[in-house]
């Protein structure tokens, strides 16, 4: 007679409600936990285990074996194992056969007793109702052990024999012992796993290092392998039991090694291990996630193959693990320490699972607990140290941010005036702003500062710069943005209620014009001009506003100093007018319309000494324009190299035409600061006139005041004498318009001062003026220095100027500036 055996099922949960995801499938850890404590009060106090002795039957290979019962045709390949039944003579009715859950296609379990034989057989994926904790199947045989003469458990396409750790026979309160022994188990070590998971996560969103990313993943592997591995995940998803189950564990098992072999790589310092090192263990982690898939399928590769490739790359990266431990040590690295005492248990436990699938050791559940309980410490170990590195990290953090703000104030701020700097100031250029209450720009800039650098040195200007943004700092209040974004140039903002201080400003600025500030002996004058620019609305970007007060700012230093000018639409227009003067420029230098022109220069006797040659532009559009019609053509960087070059080789071209005509004329050419920085600047021009066959003398370099006094530096010195020493004549133009006194004139490596126009205007009619000119005549004089009176217009300022002994005269008195009729036009060089 054939009996079936009873099967122990699982009931599945009622749903009665849809609840949250993560409450769904935490229920069943709830209840395990639960139930450990239920089963810790109320202990079995008698429980019958029994460790039954087993052996492959190798002379049976198909269905129809055991105990002489047939069944029905299977063309697969059986594995049979016979179990020795005396250890089941305790055993009641109704005992639990406890066997191995391993890779197989079909499982039939069959019970010999005085009756007949029991035969019960489930397909790999029939086995939601005969599954235990600690990776086991459970069938319930109804069937006393002293009646039972015989056990047979055959297997369908079994992965691997020597897999077969135990076979156990245990009555219900051994069971509910066993079960109560793992569940204590699975509950200490997914708590202390789940608890390190929580807190690494809390600290991956602070600190995103790559060992603690890789330590993350390792957790989450191996609370997943361990509910995987022991069955407490079938409470929630028990259509996974039997092989299922076990390929599911091959693959979380190859991430619990990859990862942890990439946590070891990402934590030990990187100078620590040598880079070949490091390249072998990411390909051994490689080889060790490929054999966790082809283990896992073995539906697709031989189940042998897959384990001998994965329990091959195991031994390689546990080698190359210890290889790695060894050489950080020995460098002297300090993270290593953490590693090994968090994770010498698992590996030693990695150790005895390989020799154990080898069969070098017992097939028993020692080695399993043993691994689980090593990855509860490693966890709970390296947590601990993770949080000591991460309070290290964070106050290593907090140095680096303390010194970032150090280092971006030190970036940031004039160290001048500790103000603002430029940076800062392009900072906010670049960054949003929101102004929906206004914003006032105010683009300031320092009067005199060259001047007081030559003068009283460059301690007197810092002494000028910061008592100006002193000034603009107390005027502007507290809540005001001030920048220092030039030399002598200042920014104020003002946004929102701090556009009240806009009037307090303004009036500093007026009565600061001409304030004295003493310093070190020297009496300095504090003096600005500002342009101011507003928006009212706060759509305007913040560019926009600057852009417009640099503009006002032009304005106000065109009217003279301490000036102030707010915006309106005609600078707009003015910019745009001299923007589309600048590129017409750029076309006419192109096409010749720059053209030479000559100014007589005469002895007080009426005799011909040379001329000053000054470009005219004979613009298309505006007629014939004189230098003053196009000065910012003439300061532009761009253009004003190229119309120098222009000026200088066409004098030089006339010159020479004139001396071979027998005329020995000088030229005077006039020239900017930026053109004449230098020996080789200066040794340009000798060779311009060495090309154009003409002696150094011929030539007459003019500097205004203006640019000598503002910026008297070595370059510029260099170069006046070198020109001087060599032969070549060099005048301060201008004299009188600029604030160099007389005394200064023995510095200046000249040999001509030519007087401006507007003191010769004056000479008939001021007595003041007369004694000016007669003072610099009489002073350049006893200085060895010739004098130029510029700007004659009529006889009776020349009868003066002979009076006081001016050595040359220029003026429409001599005739207007002409071209020579013998020489064309010029082409830009």
């Amino acid at each position: 007679m054939v009996g079936m055996l009873h099967d122990s099922s699982i009931p599945k949960p009622a749903r009665t409600g849809r609840l949250p995801l993560y409450v769904r499938r935490s229920w069943g850890l709830i209840v395990l936990a639960v139930g450990v404590l239920l089963a810790l009060v109320a202990a079995p106090a008698r429980a019958e285990i029994a460790q039954l002795p087993f052996a492959q039957d190798q002379a049976c290979h198909n269905a129809d074996c055991g105990a002489g019962v047939t069944a029905a045709p299977d063309n697969g390949r059986w594995t049979w194992f016979r179990v020795d039944p005396a250890g089941l003579v305790r055993m009641p009715a109704d005992w639990n056969l406890v066997v191995d859950n391993v890779r197989f296609s079909a499982i039939e379990v069959r019970v010999t007793h005085r009756d007949g034989t029991s035969v019960v057989r489930r397909g790999q994926y029939d086995l939601a109702g005969n599954w235990t904790l600690g990776n086991n199947l459970r069938f319930k045989v109804p069937v006393a052990g002293r009646d039972i003469s015989s056990v047979a458990i055959g297997y369908r396409d079994i992965d691997a024999p020597g897999l077969m750790r135990s076979v156990k026979a245990m009555d219900e309160p051994g069971h509910d012992a066993f079960v109560l022994r793992w569940s204590v188990q699975v509950t200490l070590v997914v708590g202390v796993l789940f608890s390190a998971f929580i807190y690494n996560m809390f600290l991956l969103t602070w600190l995103r290092t790559a060992f603690q990313r890789w330590y993350v993943v390792w957790l989450a592997g191996c609370m997943a392998y361990l509910l995987v591995w022991t069955g407490a995940i079938l409470t929630l998803f028990p259509f996974m039991a039997g092989p299922a189950s076990v390929r599911t564990f091959y693959l979380l098992l190859g991430l619990i090694v990859v990862s942890g072999a990439a946590f070891f790589f990402a934590l030990i310092e990187k100078d620590k291990l040598p880079k070949r090192l490091v390249d072998f263990g990411q390909l051994a982690g490689m080889a060790v996630a490929l054999a966790a898939v082809v283990a896992a399928f073995d539906t697709l590769f031989p189940a042998a193959l897959g384990d001998r490739l994965l329990n091959g790359a195991m031994v390689t990266i546990t080698l190359t693990l210890i290889v790695g431990s060894g050489y950080a040590s020995l460098r002297g690295s300090r993270a290593i320490w953490y590693y090994l005492a968090g994770w010498l248990p698992v590996l030693a436990v990695m150790v005895l699972r390989i020799f154990r699938n080898m069969g070098l050791l017992p097939q028993d559940d020692a080695v399993d607990l043993a691994g689980f309980a090593a990855m509860g410490w490693e966890s709970l170990l390296l947590s601990l140290a993770i949080a000591d590195r991460f309070r290290q990290l964070r106050r290593d953090a907090d140095a680096a941010d303390a010194e970032r703000d150090t280092l971006f104030r030190v970036a940031t701020t004039d160290p001048l005036t500790g103000l603002g700097n430029r940076a800062l100031f392009q900072n906010m250029l670049e960054q949003p702003m929101s102004h929906a209450a206004g914003i006032d720009v105010i683009a300031v800039d320092i009067d005199f500062l060259k001047q007081t650098n030559d003068m009283a040195g460059h301690d007197a200007g810092d002494a000028l710069i910061v008592a100006v943004g002193e000034r603009l700092t107390a005027a502007a209040g507290p809540d005001a943005s001030i920048a220092r974004v030039g030399g002598d140039e200042f920014v104020i903002l003002l946004v929102g209620p701090a556009r009240e201080r806009l009037a307090a400003v303004r009036q500093m600025i007026a009565l600061s014009s001409g304030a004295p500030l003493r310093h070190s002996g020297h009496t300095l004058t504090i003096s600005m001009c500002a342009g101011h620019a507003s928006s009212d609305d706060g759509r305007m970007p913040l560019a926009r506003i600057f852009k417009q007060a640099d503009l006002a700012l032009y304005r106000a230093k065109a009217a003279g100093r301490g000036c102030w000018r707010s915006y309106d639409a005609t600078m707009a227009d003015e910019a745009d007018a001299r923007s589309r003067l600048l590129a017409e420029a750029r076309v006419g230098l192109a096409n010749g319309q720059f053209q030479p022109h000559y100014l007589k220069m005469v002895r007080n006797d009426g005799a011909l000494v040379g001329h000053e040659v000054l470009l005219r532009w004979q613009h298309p559009r505006l007629g014939l324009l004189a230098p003053a019609d196009f000065a910012d053509v003439m300061r532009d960087a761009m253009l004003q190299p190229a119309l120098q070059t222009l000026a200088l080789h066409s004098a030089l071209a006339q010159s020479a035409l004139l001396r071979a005509g027998g005329e020995d004329l000088l030229m005077a050419v006039n020239f900017a600061g930026g053109q004449l920085q230098g020996t080789g600047a200066a040794v340009a021009i000798l060779d311009q006139l060495a090309q154009h066959g003409l002696p150094p003398h011929s030539l007459v370099v003019e500097v205004a005041e203006t640019v000598v006094m503002g910026g008297l530096g070595d370059a510029l010195v260099e170069a006046l004498e070198c020109l001087r020493d060599a032969g070549v004549n060099v005048a301060l133009d201008d004299f009188g318009t600029g604030h160099a006194s007389l005394i200064q004139l023995r510095d200046v490596p000249a040999n001509i001062v030519k007087i401006d126009a507007g003191f010769v205007a004056r000479l008939a009619d001021s007595a003041g003026s007369q004694q000016v000119v007669r003072a610099t005549i009489d002073l350049a004089h006893s200085m060895g220095k010739q004098v130029v009176a510029e700007g004659v217009q009529d006889e009776a300022q020349r009868q003066l100027l002979v009076r006081m002994n001016c050595d040359l005269l220029q003026g429409a008195l001599f005739g207007a500036p002409q071209q020579f009729p013998a020489t064309q036009p010029a082409a830009a060089a």
